[in-house]
Protein backbone atom coordinates (compact mmCIF):
# COMPACT_ATOMS: atom_id res chain seq x y z
CA UNK A 1 0.00 0.00 0.00
CA UNK A 2 3.28 2.49 0.99
CA UNK A 3 4.16 2.07 -2.73
CA UNK A 4 0.77 2.62 -4.37
CA UNK A 5 0.47 6.32 -2.48
CA UNK A 6 4.80 6.43 -3.68
CA UNK A 7 3.21 6.22 -7.38
CA UNK A 8 0.02 8.22 -7.06
CA UNK A 9 2.15 11.12 -5.50
CA UNK A 10 4.89 10.79 -8.29
CA UNK A 11 2.53 11.15 -11.24
CA UNK A 12 1.17 14.75 -10.69
CA UNK A 13 4.52 15.64 -9.74
CA UNK A 14 5.82 14.50 -12.99
CA UNK A 15 3.38 15.86 -14.82
CA UNK A 16 2.77 18.97 -13.08
CA UNK A 17 6.72 19.16 -13.26
CA UNK A 18 6.79 19.16 -17.19
CA UNK A 19 3.84 21.92 -17.41
CA UNK A 20 5.85 24.41 -16.06
CA UNK A 21 8.64 23.44 -17.88
CA UNK A 22 6.91 23.73 -20.83
CA UNK A 23 5.48 27.07 -19.79
CA UNK A 24 8.68 28.59 -18.99
CA UNK A 25 9.98 27.29 -22.43
CA UNK A 26 7.20 28.53 -24.38
CA UNK A 27 7.61 32.27 -22.58
CA UNK A 28 10.86 32.20 -23.69
CA UNK A 29 10.48 31.76 -26.51
CA UNK A 30 7.79 34.43 -27.18
CA UNK A 31 10.10 37.19 -25.63
CA UNK A 32 13.15 35.61 -27.61
CA UNK A 33 11.16 35.76 -30.80
CA UNK A 34 9.58 39.84 -29.97
CA UNK A 35 13.00 40.49 -29.93
CA UNK A 36 13.28 39.08 -33.06
CA UNK A 37 16.35 36.68 -31.97
CA UNK A 38 14.58 33.06 -31.76
CA UNK A 39 18.01 31.89 -30.68
CA UNK A 40 17.96 33.44 -27.49
CA UNK A 41 15.45 31.12 -26.04
CA UNK A 42 17.66 28.70 -24.52
CA UNK A 43 19.75 31.10 -23.20
CA UNK A 44 17.02 32.97 -21.23
CA UNK A 45 15.95 29.57 -20.02
CA UNK A 46 19.65 28.12 -18.84
CA UNK A 47 19.69 31.50 -17.14
CA UNK A 48 17.15 31.56 -15.51
CA UNK A 49 17.38 27.93 -14.15
CA UNK A 50 20.69 28.58 -12.91
CA UNK A 51 19.19 32.32 -11.24
CA UNK A 52 16.75 29.44 -9.88
CA UNK A 53 20.15 26.81 -9.02
CA UNK A 54 21.70 29.34 -7.03
CA UNK A 55 19.29 31.11 -4.95
CA UNK A 56 19.18 27.50 -3.25
CA UNK A 57 15.17 27.12 -4.13
CA UNK A 58 16.00 23.90 -5.02
CA UNK A 59 14.91 21.57 -2.13
CA UNK A 60 11.60 20.93 -3.04
CA UNK A 61 11.09 18.35 -5.53
CA UNK A 62 8.61 19.91 -7.90
CA UNK A 63 11.08 23.17 -8.25
CA UNK A 64 14.16 20.47 -8.82
CA UNK A 65 12.06 18.37 -11.79
CA UNK A 66 11.28 21.68 -12.85
CA UNK A 67 14.33 22.55 -13.45
CA UNK A 68 15.75 19.13 -14.76
CA UNK A 69 12.96 19.18 -17.19
CA UNK A 70 13.67 22.99 -17.58
CA UNK A 71 17.25 21.86 -19.18
CA UNK A 72 15.78 19.24 -21.59
CA UNK A 73 13.40 21.82 -22.70
CA UNK A 74 16.38 24.65 -23.35
CA UNK A 75 18.22 21.88 -25.41
CA UNK A 76 15.15 20.83 -27.28
CA UNK A 77 14.83 24.90 -28.22
CA UNK A 78 18.43 25.24 -29.12
CA UNK A 79 18.10 22.23 -31.90
CA UNK A 80 14.85 24.04 -32.90
CA UNK A 81 15.52 26.84 -33.34
CA UNK A 82 18.85 26.89 -34.58
CA UNK A 83 18.90 28.42 -38.36
CA UNK A 84 20.03 25.47 -40.74
CA UNK A 85 19.92 27.59 -43.72
CA UNK A 86 22.39 29.88 -42.77
CA UNK A 87 25.99 28.89 -44.52
CA UNK A 88 29.00 27.96 -42.33
CA UNK A 89 31.64 30.59 -41.85
CA UNK A 90 33.55 28.57 -43.91
CA UNK A 91 31.39 28.56 -46.75
CA UNK A 92 30.87 32.51 -46.43
CA UNK A 93 34.61 32.54 -46.36
CA UNK A 94 34.88 30.66 -49.80
CA UNK A 95 31.76 32.71 -51.41
CA UNK A 96 33.47 36.43 -51.03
Amino acid sequence: MFVMTIILESIPLVIGSALIASLLCWLALICASRMHHQDWAACFVVVLLAILLLSGLTQNQLVRLSAIFGLFGALLLSILTRDRNEPSGMVRRRGE
